[in-house]
């Protein structure tokens, strides 16, 4: 299936059913009324047994598609089937581009603004921003609780735009007196030993803690203008960004004192004959 094919939504199922044995899927929703696309195909994913799925790319992401994806037990939109488990704790690779425009003006000081209209406008920039932060910690957790996920590759997109870590949301929340408006603990991961994060600032307090809560974290890459000085590692050159390979040393335990202050990737499998397949279908989903 050639790069760019469109595909309508509705017969989304059937059209993964001719390709049973693919271990790569990567999913390009359209850059506006996303909600409705994303949804069928995330149930046409629940419905059609795709045993050898083991990796999906996802980009760009906004809130809407964000919602239409989560699949857990009480929140997802339509019923999730028993399959849905099965589906989402068999990709071991994920990678999302997360819109970058929800953070936009998110933390500027409402008090500097004289216009009324224009402080009414940053509340709701301000109360989006949260309901992102939200949503998407509680769409990490669905996969952090299974322990089933091995590399995650998470970027904000759309343009230079710096966001928050997507794995230590509550540290982010508490900087904005979260309490009032987050309440979710931090998420512990098993399992999860690759960890790339774009448009995330890292330094040594944010590595801590991540090292913290990823039991068995082997790997950790970031941006490497965004990464502390502090932080050594080897740096690699993808898709024309240079990335730092941070050198995590051991883990931490969980009882040990925090300091003060690609390209896709592309996942192989065995056919029922025995040889090594791997198959990427594109999809660019468009409202009928």
């Amino acid at each position: 299936m050639p790069v760019g094919t469109y595909l309508n939504p509705t017969p989304a199922g059937g059209i993964l059913k001719t390709v049973g044995k693919m271990s790569s899927l990567r999913i390009v929703p359209p850059a506006r009324d996303a909600f409705e696309p994303v949804l069928s195909l995330r149930l046409a994913l629940e419905y059609t047994p795709l045993k050898w799925l083991t990796h999906i790319h996802i980009e760009p992401l906004d809130l809407a598609s964000l919602l239409a994806l989560r699949w857990g037990a009480f929140a997802a939109f339509e019923d999730s089937t028993w399959t849905a488990q099965s589906v989402w704790r068999g990709v071991k690779s994920f990678r999302i581009g997360m819109m970058g425009d929800l953070l936009r003006n998110a933390h500027r000081n409402l008090e500097s603004e004289q216009d009324e209209q224009q402080q009414m406008k940053m509340k709701g920039e301000r109360e989006f921003y949260r309901q992102a932060v939200q949503a998407l910690h509680n769409y990490f957790f669905q996969f952090a609780v299974h322990g089933t996920l091995e590399i995650l590759h998470f970027e904000w997109v759309d343009g230079d735009v710096t966001g928050p870590n997507p794995l230590l949301l509550d540290e982010e929340a508490a900087k904005e007196e979260g309490s009032k408006w987050f309440s979710a603990p931090g998420t512990t991961w098993k399992g999860l030993k690759e960890v790339w994060l774009g448009g995330v600032l890292m330094d040594e307090v944010a590595m801590h803690i991540l090292k913290q809560r990823l039991d068995g974290l082997e790997r950790l890459v970031v941006w490497a203008d965004l990464a502390a000085p502090q932080l050594c590692g080897d740096i690699q050159t993808v898709d024309g960004r240079d990335w730092l390979d941070i050198d995590i040393g051991p883990t931490v335990q969980a009882t040990a004192e925090l300091p003060e202050y690609e390209d896709m990737y592309e996942t192989q499998s065995e056919g029922m004959d025995g040889k090594v397949e791997s198959m990427v279908v594109p999809f660019v989903l468009q409202l009928s």
